[in-house]
């Protein structure tokens, strides 16, 4: 009898939303992969991740919170350089022993051509454990982890200001505008994900006052300028830097 498969070591892309967390939740119920590693974007010059503007030093919290290591990747502010940061991500992880790279996409996005595209021609080939989930479906089963998240971030063009700091569950969900995407896969908001099944223990936030950021984004169809409403999330001032250091 052959001796078991080992299970694919996988780095799972980390934003510190919901998407990133309901990957690693079903990732976590797989005996044949083994999450080692979070991944997280950060722009360049800044240690403050894409996107969210989550500030380094909170999510390596998060990292410890859950038990795993944090490698970060730094491109442009629009993305830029993304290609081949991720040529050079690939072979970093493959020499580490990682097989597989995760990402919390839903199909309605359409990355993950663009994701494969990435990492085409290299040992780390691409996993997308939402795939063929519907928006409704994903926001439902997040919700049924019992994890804790807040808004951090909405589309102006979609969500009020006022929409900041509120609890991600099932009445902020209920309450979005008709042709908003439930999950906001297409960018209406984004979330902070701070306590659940996976963490050791919650993890300590404040929130940044709002403000107005303007980005230009490259997408399939030329860039785009998009207005975001930000209250990012950052570490408690005074607070030690030993968060989650000791599990439950």
């Amino acid at each position: 009898m052959s001796p078991p498969t080992a299970p694919t070591r996988v780095a799972l892309f980390w934003s510190g939303g919901k998407d990133s967390a309901l990957a690693l939740h079903r990732l976590s119920r797989r005996s044949d992969v083994d999450v080692v590693e979070l991944v997280t974007m950060l722009e360049e010059d800044r240690a403050v991740s894409t996107v969210h503007e989550i500030p380094l030093d909170l999510l390596g919290v998060q990292a410890r919170c859950l038990g795993l290591s944090l490698r970060t990747v730094q491109v442009g502010a629009n993305l830029e350089g993304y290609a081949d940061r991720m040529v050079d991500l690939a072979a970093q992880l493959s020499a580490a022993g990682v097989g597989a790279v995760a990402f919390g996409d839903l199909d309605r996005s359409g990355a993950r051509g663009h994701r494969e595209r990435a990492f085409a021609g290299g040992d780390v080939r691409v996993l997308e454990p939402l795939s063929g989930m519907g928006s409704r479906q994903a926001v439902e089963e997040f919700l049924s982890t019992g994890a804790r998240a807040v808004v951090v971030a909405v589309d102006a063009a979609f969500l009020d200001q006022a929409l900041l700091g509120r609890r991600l569950d099932r009445s902020f969900v209920d309450g979005l505008p008709p042709d908003t995407d439930p999950a906001g896969e297409l960018g209406e908001y984004h979330s902070f994900v701070h306590d659940g099944p996976w963490f050791s223990q919650p993890v300590p936030f404040v929130l940044s006052p709002v403000r107005e950021v303007v980005r230009t984004v490259g997408t399939t169809n030329g860039p785009q300028e998009f207005r975001t409403w930000l209250a990012a999330p950052e570490r408690v001032p005074g607070r030690a830097g030993g968060a989650c250091a000791v599990h439950r």
